[in-house]
């Protein structure tokens, strides 16, 4: 999905320890003079940190791992299904996935159940429906950056019509978190198909690097030539 399926699991964590064969735990574990011994369930929510790691890092059969072996006891948790639902999305169980996610509609973590399940149809190349579930996740959750950039750019997928939603979208989303560069790409694309060329260049001037700033213009042109002949091709077809 490029840009948009960017999870926002950011919890910088062992990767290669637990690659090496070590306990991650030993790397979470206080310090000397604060040890305390941990009950079952903080050892439980400690491996969830772990996965969240695993996640972040992509490595999502390594996070299958870690939640059927040491996060047992979080199985019923909305948490845990959430992690869940992640990991199986990465590997491309997209069944399993979806009945993950689904389950969290009804706990606090059903905006996150919906952005899932857009995730996974967007993934599945059915974006209607992922806009649909994205919709879902934003109206629960309006001031999520991450939802709205999920949304927005699905709708940039799917073109035509929903152009100018995406646009706005887009635009309370780099309002909501300024520094991410996935939103800031995928609101380029929407000036750029939007023939806003001023604003597109007035957006890509944030960007202080030269050659990163040309990176950025090549991707977003790249994308919208792509998209338009995705789209000629379809007219074509009809």
């Amino acid at each position: 999905m490029k840009q948009s399926v960017i999870m926002s699991l950011c919890v910088p964590l062992l990767g290669a320890c637990a690659e090496n064969g070590f306990d991650p735990l030993s790397a979470l574990a206080p310090s000397a003079g604060e040890v305390q011994e941990l009950d079952s369930a903080s050892t439980s929510q400690l491996y969830l940190s772990v996965v969240n790691g695993l996640l972040a890092q992509g490595r999502y059969r390594a996070a299958l791992a870690y939640l059927d072996q040491y996060a047992v006891k979080e199985k019923r948790t909305p948490h845990f299904r959430q992690l869940h639902g992640e990991a199986l999305l990465g590997t491309e169980q997209y069944d399993e996935a979806i009945a993950a996610f689904s389950s969290l509609e009804s706990t606090g973590l059903a905006p996150e159940g919906f952005n899932g399940l857009g995730r996974v149809k967007a993934a599945q190349g059915d974006w209607p429906v992922a806009i649909s579930n994205f919709e879902r996740a934003v109206a629960l959750r309006p001031s999520s950056a991450e939802f709205l950039n999920n949304l927005g750019y699905a709708r940039l997928v799917v073109g035509g019509d929903s152009l100018g939603k995406a646009e706005f979208n887009l635009l309370q989303a780099q309002e909501l978190d300024p520094a991410s560069e996935s939103i800031r790409t995928n609101l380029l694309i929407a000036l750029t198909l939007a023939g806003k060329d001023e604003e597109a260049e007035r957006l890509l001037s944030g960007i202080p690097a030269s050659k990163k700033r040309a990176e950025v213009r090549r991707f977003a042109a790249d994308w919208v030539k792509q998209h338009q002949v995705v789209a000629d091709a379809a007219k074509e077809d009809m």
